[in-house]
């Protein structure tokens, strides 16, 4: 997962295979020629489906899963450049939960995690109490009409508000998810994409119009596909 830092370089988080953990590679330059290297947590089998992103005060923050453990874990970064030690927390450990993970920040300035338990089969969002993501989360089920909340990706909207789009493995369709609130209560669920086995590896983003765009894997037709929503109730 890539994000630009405050100081204008590229941040990357990702799973190092080979040691179990979970890295960041802070650019430095533009270009990302060189970089510097750090082991952000390396507690067990840690860093699997990462997603950073940059908090208010300007530090990276990762959401990932703890495999050992089937946790959700968020670090936040020391500094710019996430060297150093992060604050490592733990906000879900209610089963086997932390898959595909995708990170945002609210409008109130605090992490927003949208995530698949997979005890449940649900599309689960984790609101932190603080910027580190100390504490106790607010933890919402977003979704749970069958096995859903695979490959999540998760925005913040033109109206403050979390989106989350992924997919539903019963109905084998790609879904968005339009927020009541920051903490993801009383969600607007719409099925965007219903064509076939659609919705593998989604990610939202929101255009210039301020409405969501969503791009997906459309497993039928082998095909890379791209919805762009009509209008903040999220129709397809």
């Amino acid at each position: 997962s890539i994000v630009i830092g405050s100081d204008g370089l590229p941040v990357v988080s990702y799973w190092d295979a080979s040691t179990l953990d979970l890295n960041v590679a802070h650019c430095a330059n533009a270009a990302c020629t060189t970089a510097t290297i750090t082991t952000v947590d390396a507690a067990g089998s840690v860093g699997k489906w990462s997603s950073i992103a940059i908090g208010n005060n300007g530090l990276p923050v990762v959401s990932y899963s703890d495999t050992n453990n089937g946790n959700l874990k968020v670090a936040r970064c020391a500094n710019v450049a996430c060297t150093g030690i992060a604050t490592i927390s733990t906000l879900d450990s209610a089963g086997n939960v932390g898959a595909t993970t995708s990170i945002a920040i609210a409008g109130d300035g605090l992490p927003v995690v949208s995530y698949h338990d997979a005890s449940n089969a649900n599309l689960k969002v984790a609101h932190c109490a603080n910027a580190a993501c100390t504490g106790a989360a607010t933890i919402t089920v977003g979704d749970a009409h069958g096995a859903v909340g695979i490959h999540t990706s998760i925005v913040i909207g033109s109206d403050g508000l979390p989106v989350v789009s992924y997919w539903d493995a019963s109905n084998t369709n790609l879904k968005v998810a339009h927020c009541a609130n920051a903490d993801c209560a009383g969600a607007g669920i719409t099925t965007v994409d219903a064509a076939g086995t659609v919705g593998y590896y989604t990610s939202v983003a929101i255009g210039g119009d301020g409405l969501p765009v969503v791009s997906y894997y459309d497993e039928t037709n082998l095909d890379l596909k791209v919805a762009h929503c009509e209008d903040l109730a999220y129709s397809p």
